[in-house]
């Protein structure tokens, strides 16, 4: 799995606590898998790590959960 740093991401920077380091998973868009799954250029092969655009990804709080009575 790869990640990128997510600090600056509108989305995905909510998710750590505060002193923590952000990171999210690199997502390659389908469009780009035969590129990436084919590169041999370093160089290249780094521009797909990127964050995902916030727009294009949806988030909603999970339910809570209550806690069992023991």
């Amino acid at each position: 799995m790869l990640t990128v740093n997510s600090d600056k991401h509108s989305l995905m920077n909510r998710f750590h606590a505060p002193s923590k380091e952000n990171r999210m998973i690199v997502i390659v868009p389908r469009s780009e898998w035969d590129d990436w799954l084919t590169c041999r250029n370093p160089e290249l092969a780094r521009s797909f790590m990127r964050p995902y655009p916030a727009a294009r990804m949806d988030a909603e709080p999970a339910p809570l959960r209550l806690k069992e009575k023991v």
